[in-house]
């Protein structure tokens, strides 16, 4: 494959893969699809397990007996290549996302790492937004600084019988930017709004935020 077909390729996947419609347009795709309006901790945590997981019993391997005793290691090829010798601490962050992903008591609370210097903090939130960078591209509102789900736009009163039937749920509220321009330049048309595919970006702020350090000496605050 010569450079030129490459690069086509690509632009013609891409092209493919590009959507812009209106709600109306996405409750057709929900239809088809009810998997599509996946919440963040959910999305995070499939994203993990597509790289495959692997259990290992110590019954089966001394050496893990050795260092774990009689407990059982589930390793995450999302991880195997960059950290070694903290599968605990791995399988802790992926017992909170799965419990998060199935909307336990860890979707309301906030993952705080916790740890001395290189102990691999950074590291960890380095490769989870690398994850999420991987993850397949969403569909947001057209012009939304949040980039937020499209089914915020369904009255509360309307709720109930739109999740029995798309077999859904809808969580969340508009944002005060695309409320405004729900109201004063749609006329409260939620059907005629905007939609469109976005991908998560670490550069661009695409849902995922970044806060620098006020002492660049002092890196817990990042």
């Amino acid at each position: 494959m010569d450079f030129k077909e490459f690069i086509e390729i690509d632009r013609e996947k891409r092209s493919t893969e590009k959507f812009e419609g209106n709600f109306l347009d996405y409750l057709q795709i929900l239809k088809n699809n009810p998997d599509i309006p996946k919440l963040g901790h959910q999305r995070l945590y499939e994203m993990i397990l597509s790289k495959g997981v692997e259990d290992l019993k110590p019954d089966e391997n001394p050496r893990i007996r050795k260092i774990y005793g009689n407990q059982v290691i589930r390793k995450y090829g999302f991880f195997k290549n960059d950290f070694y010798g903290i599968d605990k601490v791995i399988m802790k962050i992926a017992s909170y996302l799965k419990s998060a992903a199935m909307k336990g008591e860890e979707a309301r609370q906030v993952l705080y790492l916790v740890g001395p210097v290189g102990a691999g903090k950074s590291s960890i939130v380095e490769s989870l937004k690398k994850a999420l960078e991987e993850c397949e591209e969403i569909y947001a509102l057209k012009g939304c600084p949040m980039h937020e789900e499209p089914l915020h736009l369904i009255p509360k009163h309307l709720r109930s019988k739109f999740e029995d039937m798309l077999s859904i749920k809808i969580e969340g509220d508009l944002c005060p930017v695309c409320k405004y321009k729900l109201l004063h330049e749609l006329d409260g048309k939620y059907e005629d709004f905007p939609v469109e595919r976005v991908g998560f970006s670490i550069r661009s702020r695409k849902g995922i935020g970044v806060v620098p350090p006020v002492d660049p000496n002092n890196q817990d605050t990042s």
